[in-house]
């Protein structure tokens, strides 16, 4: 198997995140840069929405703008994220670099085996939602209180989220694992309250009972990467390719109220 490319971009604004991530995207599906795992972090805070999301039925945007709470959409599914105290990885591949054949959910089952690792290094005892069957959660726009099969559960709640974005071959996952969640400070800006989060959702530090650093995580996310699929990671830059591109998307795409709100 080729080696893949790591990036350690540390923490972005939101309109930066998801433009280096489509750079990658992009250049990766012309040839140019090897399969790449990406960890980056938010700052600052900020909501992102799923592509088919609208985002004034899931945000108070009257106090979003007041109170300067950016938000960004994601070319990926799903639902709303606060983006704060958490760690975020991307992946871009073909599904031959990371043996995920089948059916989508299948991929997903097969590309979330290493996060069910990372847990595993921490001393945690996760499981993917279908196998432990906990009770439904029903559907929601906030990403975290409701679950899909490969979703991940430890001590029946779910930790983190993940989206997809397929185009034949090519795969791109990203996700997100948060250290802390601090629903106080991201409710307030949601549409539509949420009723019981904690007792549907904890972060890592809630599941192990100590305070984890950004640094930490970014590091056995690393290697559980590596070592679950068998993969030499070369830690490199963006080619300028990227970098030039990523600033256009950043301009023309995703810091303009034409992506953001007229979907």
């Amino acid at each position: 198997m080729k080696p893949w490319r790591f990036i350690y971009s540390g923490l972005c604004d939101p309109y930066t995140n998801m433009a280096i991530d489509e750079a990658i995207l992009l250049n990766y599906s012309s040839g140019r840069v090897l399969p790449t795992l990406r960890i980056y972090g938010w700052n600052p805070p900020a909501f992102s929405i799923g592509y088919s999301q609208k985002a004034e039925e899931v945000l108070d945007l009257e106090r979003c703008k007041k109170e300067g709470v950016l938000f960004v959409r994601r070319i990926t599914g799903g639902g709303i994220i606060f983006h704060h105290l958490e760690v975020t990885y991307s992946l871009t591949c073909f599904k031959q670099e990371i043996n995920a054949f089948g059916s989508v959910k299948d991929g997903f089952k097969i590309i979330c085996s290493f996060l069910l690792n990372t847990y595993k290094k921490l001393g945690l005892i996760p499981h993917f939602a279908i196998d432990i069957k906990p009770p439904a959660l029903g559907k929601s726009p906030f990403c975290f209180s409701s679950y899909e099969d490969y979703d991940i559960m430890v001590g029946g709640k779910k930790i983190g989220g993940n989206a997809q974005k397929r185009k034949r071959d090519l795969i791109f996952q990203h996700g997100s694992i948060p250290l802390e969640l601090k629903t106080d400070i991201f409710m307030p800006y949601l549409r539509n309250k949420i009723d019981g989060l904690e007792e549907k959702v904890c972060s890592l530090t809630e599941a192990l009972g100590r305070e984890v650093i950004f640094e930490e995580l970014a590091d056995t996310i690393k290697k559980s990467f590596k070592e679950t699929f068998s993969i030499d990671l070369i830690e490199q830059g963006l080619i300028p390719e990227e970098e030039k591109l990523a600033l256009k998307l950043k301009k023309e795409k995703y810091a303009t109220d034409d992506w953001n709100l007229k979907r």
